[in-house]
């Protein structure tokens, strides 16, 4: 590596920014040649299809190159299942917790590996998957399906296997959101959650990230949470030396990146700024912040950390080594073998992705139910249920799954009252059965009513589309399977399943408690 670079470079390196359409624009294109920022971050925003992807980001690595001498650092949330930001003509695979539900860790690093494969191919280096919180909160608004279990070691074991198969393909797997996220209550998009409770009662939520620090994971992503009984100021761990530097590095020995969770994010924009937030993370030991949205913050922050460094409030030494980490990181993933583009929603990929969904589904309450020839399919449609969910909203469950099996469909809207009960009702006169699909149920009561009530004259069976916890709410007359997304691929395997052409083998990774 033979990187010497003028300090306005060796700044733009600990920036990740983001961009708004399709093609870079003219005050990206200026960001990047004045102010040598030189990484940037997808989403769902900027992706079209598997073509313009890839000449965007062959455009991005020429640019930046250009302006700052090195290659960028391509970042995306592609952790499959509701967070999946590629389009959808690549591969999207299972979320964590349909992973988990396989009980097979092989099924996590085949996700992985056909991922990380297909990232290569785009030109795409740094995954930010996958979750190692484990969701210990089922009211947790934010992590949910995103997450392997409730277990540590499970959480463990199948985060590690989705590293291997990530990096094995040349693409950064970064683990998020040390020291985890799964026991709040609150999403640190909307607000600055808080969680209680000292160094040894997060030692379950630190397990998965310890776990893929021993098995060679390259990133490592903050979490944007006050911890105010282990950290005194209050600042959340993203902005903590004793979080990003003390515990991270130095306990658990990590030596990779350490990246910032969006700063844009309301828990840091509104308490402490964007560009204040970016200054603090970098002190406490982030390696690389991210600015996900507005190009004139991540210009900011950039003016901002050349002030700390003249003014000495920044560590030039300390800087210097952030830098040094970062560049070897580019050093590292600009020799990895990039993969062809046409694996990229190849057959091959598809045939093997389907597998992993019709192994997920999950049996959690047998009780009989015969689907009939006259079977109605009822649902609300798949709406934005988090900040970070990107599932496929020209899927609609009732009329897709009628198409796919057969039957009859009623759409209902995501919190039906009683006149929607009661057409529901009206509407499955005649029908052999019914089958429900819930999204986020637990949290909307009224899709739960709904089935209930359908369960008092007919045949139910429900299908949890996104958090299995919806389950533990039906009466128990009601058969109940958890399919842990909304998408094509799971609508395929469950139409599969309700024509016997395959059976419900998952393995429920969370449990569920009836309130």
């Amino acid at each position: 590596m033979d990187w010497e670079l003028p300090l306005a470079c060796r700044i733009g390196q600990h920036l990740m920014c983001g961009l708004p359409g399709y093609t870079l624009d003219d005050a990206f294109r200026e960001a990047v040649r004045t102010y040598k920022i030189s990484n940037v971050i997808l989403f769902s925003r900027n992706i079209r299809d598997k073509e313009q992807l890839r000449t965007l980001c062959a455009d991005i690595q020429e640019l930046v190159q250009a302006a700052c001498g090195v290659p960028a650092l391509i970042g995306i949330d592609q952790e499959g299942g509701m967070v999946s930001r590629l389009s959808s003509d690549c591969t999207i695979v299972p979320s964590a917790m349909a992973l988990g539900a396989t009980g097979d860790e092989r099924c996590a690093l085949r996700a992985g590996i056909l991922t990380g494969r297909e990232l290569s191919a785009l030109g795409v280096n740094v995954d930010f998957a996958p979750s190692l919180d484990m969701n210990s909160n089922p009211l947790n608004p934010v992590i949910g399906v995103r997450s392997y279990g409730d277990d540590p070691d499970v959480v463990s074991r199948f985060a590690c296997s989705m590293v291997e198969g990530l990096q094995s393909q040349g693409v950064m797997a970064v683990g998020k959101h040390f020291p985890g996220h799964g026991d709040t209550h609150q999403d640190s998009h909307l607000v600055l959650p808080s969680v209680e409770g000292d160094l040894s009662d997060l030692q379950n939520h630190i397990l998965p990230f310890s776990e893929a620090v021993r098995g060679g994971i390259q990133g490592i992503m903050s979490s944007h949470i006050l911890f105010p009984d282990i950290e005194k100021e209050k600042i959340p761990a993203t902005m903590s030396s004793f979080f990003m530097t003390e515990l991270l590095k130095n306990t658990l020995g990590f030596k990779g990146l350490v990246f910032s969770d969006c700063m844009e994010m309301f828990a840091i924009a509104k308490h402490f700024g964007t560009v204040a937030g970016t200054v603090a993370a970098i002190k406490a030991g982030v390696d690389v912040v991210l600015i996900s949205h507005t190009i004139d913050l991540g210009v900011a922050a950039a003016k901002a950390i050349g002030e700390a460094l003249e003014d000495g409030s920044l560590s030039p030494e300390l800087f210097d080594a952030s830098t040094e980490k970062i560049l070897l990181a580019k050093q590292m993933l600009l020799e990895a073998e990039r993969k062809p583009f046409s694996v990229v929603g190849s057959a091959m990929h598809t045939r093997e992705n389907q597998r992993l969904y019709d192994r997920s589904l999950t049996l959690v309450q047998d009780v009989p139910f015969v689907l009939g020839d006259k079977p109605l399919f009822v649902g609300v449609p798949c709406f934005q249920a988090t900040e970070v969910s990107s599932e496929e909203h020209e899927v609609i469950f009732a009329p897709d799954m009628a198409r796919l099996v057969g039957g009859t469909s009623l759409v209902v809207s995501e919190n039906p009252d009683e006149n929607e009960i009661h057409t529901a009702l009206s509407k499955a006169k005649g029908c052999s059965s019914v089958v429900v699909g819930t999204y986020n149920g637990h949290q909307y009561p009224g899709q739960i009513a709904l089935a209930n009530a359908l369960a008092k004259e007919h045949q139910v069976l429900t299908v949890a589309l996104r958090n299995p916890y919806d389950l533990a709410q039906l009466d128990t007359s009601i058969r109940s399977i958890a399919v842990y997304a909304y998408n094509r691929e799971v609508l395929k395997a469950l139409a599969r399943l309700l024509k016997g052409e395959i059976s419900c083998t998952g393995v429920l990774p969370v449990q569920l408690v009836r309130t």
